[in-house]
């Protein structure tokens, strides 16, 4: 690496640790005139309160009735008073400077807010001076250092591992600065009379820190390797920053949750899933009946699908084009149109409230046997087949003994994919299954935006990690075989 791009290098990476305190919020400064908006609703209310005293007076009501009425004029009139004298103590001090807020917080509130730190307390108005997003920006200004250092312990060596750490803490920093100006974003910054405003500040922010890690990833040996990474690992970040986010909600309270986005879990857990269970949720009842459809149905479709694949690729018989093709054209046919005459089928055969429709038309799936049928044009030897022949063994023997364990890659990754689109499907069962002990997870899990769930988020986020939980195990234990049988099947000699 040339001198000059690792001097620019590092002076981005000085000014990213600046730029974090640059004045990325401002307060409004007529903090006066905003003050004054209470006064005027107030001094109606004390009015109008006033007004209806003086009838209540006047028609004679019961005392009781006067007292409370007396109460109210009293308690609006001590609002008022509160008011009034904080905007003499305004009027005292001044209002004419903005308030900024850096991206770093400060120790203490600003001076011009301290007037009613009361209020902001019991408000919890002014969040980002929290614990949490302190430490997460003190990670992001550590990052950054830590990039820095390993920078000028590098030096210039164009190979230098030092620079490939580098770029990597730099990117950690990256995208923990993004996630910190999201909370920054999400909590309310606001004094009591009035909300903050992003500068536009923030760009440099991020722009900074970004510079210097293209120019460090560019630079090092093997560039495109570098760049390839980095870019793999942000867009591999991003993409389970979803789901991560989604079980970190189901640690977390509702008053939690409405505050903004954390990526720090809580511990809330155990009382989400209490207020779940406790409000006709069966976890279990769940698991079991999505569990049948879903393991059923991919059983028979993975099966027979590699038989009819199997046949396609083997058999040479007239019209073996024709109905391969017929096959290919049902892909393109949407399950909405057939949805109304398939549960009308249904209810003829009385079969509503049953798991047979779910599972046996799962044999039929012709996306699954185009895919394998790839797969096996691809990579089945018909000399294999032949040679079995002339052995003797019979059809079912050769597939199941020689031929299908051959397809297990490509069995693999659609016996996923079976797994997933069975265990998510909604519409179908909604359909045929009006017995509650028969309901599926996703028909649960859309009960949870009832009103019994309503403002109950945490319980809502416990029920959709449940609900993805065994798909992830699934995927992350089998995903080696999706990537070798997209791989294969997606390559035809």
């Amino acid at each position: 690496m040339k001198k000059a791009r690792w001097l620019l290098i590092s002076a981005l990476l000085v000014l990213s640790i600046l730029a974090m305190f640059l004045p990325l919020a401002r307060f409004p400064e007529d903090a006066l005139g905003m003050l004054q908006k209470d006064i005027d609703k107030y001094t109606r209310r004390v009015s109008d309160y006033q007004a209806t005293y003086d009838r209540y007076v006047a028609q004679g009501d019961p005392q009781d009735k006067l007292d409370k009425q007396k109460a109210k004029v009293e308690k609006a009139q001590a609002t008022l008073d509160e008011y009034l004298a904080q905007a003499e103590e305004l009027k005292q001090q001044g209002s004419g400077s903005a308030l900024t807020y850096a991206l770093l917080p400060q120790a203490d509130l600003p001076a011009q807010l301290q007037f009613d730190q009361t209020r902001i307390n019991e408000s919890r108005i002014y969040q980002p001076q929290t614990d949490q997003y302190r430490l997460l920006v003190y990670l992001a200004a550590g990052l950054l250092a830590g990039a820095l250092l390993l920078m000028l312990l590098g030096r210039a060596r164009l190979v230098s591992k030092a620079y490939t750490v580098s770029g990597l803490l730099n990117l950690g920093a990256l995208l923990v600065l993004l996630y910190a100006l999201l909370r920054l974003r999400a909590f309310p910054i606001q004094s009591p009379y009035t909300d903050a405003r992003m500068t536009g500040l923030q760009f440099p922010l991020i722009l900074l820190p970004l510079l210097a890690l293209l120019l460090n990833a560019s630079g090092v040996h093997n560039s495109k390797r570098t760049m390839i990474y980095v870019v793999c690992i942000a867009l591999s970040l991003l993409s389970l920053l979803p789901f991560w986010l989604m079980i970190v909600n189901a640690t977390r309270s509702t008053y939690q949750i409405q505050q903004g986005v954390s990526l720090l879990p809580s511990t809330y857990f155990r009382n989400n899933l209490n207020i779940l269970t406790g409000k006709q949720f069966d976890i279990m009842v769940g698991f079991k009946n999505s569990a049948i459809i879903a393991f059923g149905s991919t059983i028979l479709s993975v099966y027979f699908s590699s038989l009819t694949a199997y046949g396609l690729s083997v058999y040479n018989f007239k019209g073996s084009k024709f109905l391969y093709g017929f096959i290919l054209a049902i892909i393109m046919i949407p399950g909405q149109v057939t949805a109304t005459g398939f549960y009308m089928f249904m209810y003829r055969l009385n079969l509503v409230n049953s798991y047979i429709p779910l599972i046996i038309p799962a044999i039929a799936a012709p996306g699954t046997v185009f895919f394998l049928k790839q797969y096996l044009s691809a990579n089945l030897q018909l000399s294999l087949v032949e040679a079995s022949r002339i052995d003797g063994a019979g059809e079912f023997f050769t597939f199941n003994r020689i031929v299908m364990p051959l397809m297990m890659p490509a069995m693999a990754t659609m016996g996923i994919m079976a797994v997933i689109g069975s265990w998510n499907n909604y519409i179908t069962p909604l359909m045929l299954l009006s017995n509650p002990t028969m309901k599926t997870l996703p028909m649960m899990v859309k009960e949870l935006r009832g009103d019994i769930y309503r403002t109950e988020y945490g319980s809502i986020y416990v029920g959709l990690t449940l609900t993805a939980l065994p798909l992830m195990v699934v995927y992350f234990a089998l995903s080696k075989y999706i990537i070798a049988g997209v791989a294969v099947g997606g390559v035809k000699e």
